[in-house]
């Protein structure tokens, strides 16, 4: 009976470790794919896109695949800043090649060589781009802007910045990880892409990139390393001197 009642309490033990880790896994995840919400205009973006949400419920359009969205004409008709808020919040393409990393575990303490994507495979249109890069000192400084005031850096931002090749926001990104959110290592994530965009010769030689981008064979949900504090400081590093070095005029 002991034994009996022994092994149930090491099998109890086993499976609420396993769970808890499962949980622990599934809340990092989350906050990896967590978007910020801009404030900008934001009452009006938001019932323009209940609009388009209704619109296509009542035509029973498949939102999984075809995605209502502004006619050019009103599209045009927005201002910076509620096109901004727009393109944040609503995506209007889907993505084929959507990057669903499978849970890992201690994923906290891993930074990833990419971003994971959007939620339900959405992707921001050639329109939406077009508008990010077309207004890129616009749009880093409302992303700085916004970031400063909700103290969080959403994957969405992330994904802008690193989007229009964003080298001027590199010292912004670096305060933010080291005084603001550390936990953060997709803020890593973003800035090691733009080095990496940017084909900084010095990072493109490094151990760090060929283990993060060296391997084509390499599944990209595979391109991580270790969170150690060395790994840490050489990408903020690398990032701060390639910032120094890229000529002021051509960012």
């Amino acid at each position: 009976m002991k034994k009996t009642i022994l092994l149930f309490c090491i099998l109890w033990a086993v499976n609420f470790a396993s769970a808890q880790e499962d949980i622990n896994i599934t809340k990092y995840q989350d906050s990896r794919l967590k978007e910020a919400v801009p404030s900008y205009a934001l009452s009006k973006v938001e019932k323009l896109i209940s609009k388009l949400k209704q619109s296509s419920e009542s035509l029973n359009q498949d939102t999984k695949n075809d995605i209502p969205k502004l006619s050019d004409k009103d599209f045009e008709k927005l201002s910076v800043k509620e096109k901004f808020t727009y393109t944040m919040l609503y995506p209007e393409s889907v993505s084929k090649n959507n990057l669903n990393i499978p849970a890992i575990s201690d994923e906290e303490n891993i930074i990833f060589g990419y971003l994971p994507d959007f939620k339900s495979n959405k992707k921001w249109s050639d329109r939406q781009i077009s508008f990010l890069t077309s207004n890129k000192k616009e749009v880093i400084a409302l992303i700085k802007e916004s970031c400063l005031k909700d103290k969080f850096i959403g994957l969405n931002y992330k994904k802008a910045l690193v989007k229009v090749k964003a080298i001027e926001a590199i010292p912004f990104l670096i305060d933010f990880y080291k005084y603001k959110d550390s936990k953060d290592k997709d803020i890593l994530t973003a800035l090691s892409l733009i080095v990496k965009d940017g084909r900084y010769f010095h990072y493109i030689r490094a151990n760090i990139y060929k283990d993060l981008y060296g391997n084509d064979d390499k599944p990209v949900e595979e391109s991580y390393i270790d969170d150690t504090a060395s790994n840490e400081e050489y990408i903020l590093k690398t990032a701060s001197n390639f910032y120094i070095q890229y000529p002021k005029n051509k960012m």
